[in-house]
């Protein structure tokens, strides 16, 4: 009985190795919010070889989600790779212990809010199971701005009509009242003196540059946000 029960031992013990993960991953931001739509943004990281021996590394990525009109590359050492590579064809070898902070995931908005979600690999080239992984959350435009919690337990804002009148040059949201607070592209505040005119709150934005313009407020249902983009 004693030697069947050493194999058994052995033998998981030989799958707790082949299963060791050998990489240790330390990612700079793995939630980005950009106010901006048209600011390119990258997730920096770095991994280390934790093992006893050398590595061959190589760089996968995985679209969780890509919003409209995003588009997601990285680089890996001295290489950088498009939209369209999922997987570096290029290692890096790594020795026992030793880091390497050349990864970076980029995520280019084209110009457009919304949220994409991608997931980057370190693997061993020699081994494509064992690997270590983490995902990268990007948020631009009105959705950059990170969700408060608020009293009924929900981490989303919902987003309310809004609208530029070139021709008066005012900003109509419709919502019925409350406070309004402005905010542009470059995420500074901008003071508008919002009123209710029957039908929604509207203000002088003559004073406005080109551009886009992130509304937030609150009213009996909650908070809420809205987008507008004047045009001169």
């Amino acid at each position: 009985m004693k030697k069947p029960i050493l194999l058994i031992l052995i033998a998981i013990l030989f799958t707790q190795q082949i299963k060791a993960q050998s990489f240790n991953v330390v990612a700079d931001q793995t939630t980005i919010y950009e106010t901006d739509p048209f600011e390119i943004r990258d997730s920096p990281a770095k991994v280390k070889n934790i093992s006893t021996s050398a590595k061959n590394v190589l760089v996968s990525r995985e679209i969780v989600s890509l919003f409209n009109a995003h588009d997601n590359y990285f680089c890996w050492g001295i290489n950088c790779y498009g939209p369209v590579t999922n997987q570096s064809p290029d290692t890096i070898t790594l020795a026992p212990q030793e880091e390497n902070d050349s990864f970076k995931g980029y995520l280019n908005p084209n110009g457009v809010d919304g949220a994409s979600k991608v997931t980057y690999c370190f693997i061993n080239a020699d081994n494509p199971s064992d690997r270590s992984c983490f995902t990268v959350e990007y948020f631009f435009g009105i959705t950059s701005l990170e969700p408060k919690t608020y009293g009924n337990g929900t981490r989303s804002i919902p987003s309310v009509p809004a609208s530029y009148d070139p021709y008066n040059q005012t900003i109509k949201v419709s919502v019925n009242g409350g406070k309004i607070d402005t905010m542009n592209m470059l995420g500074q505040s901008v003071e508008l003196n919002f009123k209710y005119d029957g039908t929604g709150m509207v203000a002088d934005a003559s004073r406005l540059k080109t551009g886009y313009y992130f509304l937030f407020g609150e009213n009996e249902r909650g908070p809420w946000s809205a987008r507008v983009i004047v045009t001169k």
